[in-house]
């Protein structure tokens, strides 16, 4: 036996040649039948098509709402993830991405009562369980929390919204005390015509 005779273990199936005359039977037709969207070229099977019946999603009732869509979603981080920083660190969103202790999609962080923190860490997040905050004060920490891109862009306009229902309700009270003193005097200027 040659290097030339060498042949791969595997089995090798011969390509499928179509369309090249009767003899070889898969001419004409090139096997996909007569007629129909199966013998197109181009054709697929669509996800959920059941052969033009009623297809079972849309059988089914549908019923209820989710808003899986429009959680938040939060990225948890437990205090022995923090302990990798030093003493004085600020740990704040953009030292976790680093440190890669949080991941893929998130809204919000939270930072959860897991484990014991031994250094003094100022720790800038958006929401703390009432453990972790305790535990990072007693390390001799801070637990600062932040608001998010959302709440903070909402917040003038917040402020905006108050203020100028204040400064309405003080338009609207300055006519009324006018219309009092005016309606005083008139009462006073007909009673002195009177006597």
């Amino acid at each position: 036996m040659k290097i030339h005779d060498a042949r791969p273990k595997e089995r090798r199936k011969a390509r499928k040649r179509v369309g090249r005359g009767h003899g070889s039977g898969y001419g004409r037709t090139a096997g996909r039948g007569e007629n129909g969207a199966k013998s197109r070229s181009g054709w697929s099977m669509k996800p959920g098509f059941e052969g033009g019946s009623l297809p079972l999603i849309r059988r089914i009732p549908k019923r209820g709402f989710s808003n899986y869509l429009f959680r938040t979603a939060w990225a948890e981080v437990n205090l022995d993830q923090l302990a990798r920083f030093a003493a004085g660190a600020t740990v704040d969103e953009a030292a976790l991405l680093d440190a890669g202790i949080i991941k893929g999609r998130y809204d919000k962080i939270v930072v959860m009562g897991r484990g014991d923190l031994e250094v003094a860490l100022t720790v800038r997040v958006h929401r703390f369980t009432k453990s972790a905050a305790e535990k990072i004060v007693a390390a001799g920490g801070t637990a600062d929390a932040v608001a998010s891109d959302n709440e903070a862009a909402a917040a003038p306009v917040a402020e905006a919204a108050d203020d100028s229902a204040d400064a309405a309700d003080e338009v609207v009270a300055e006519p009324v005390e006018e219309v009092a003193e005016s309606d005083s005097e008139d009462v006073a200027a007909d009673g002195g015509e009177e006597e």
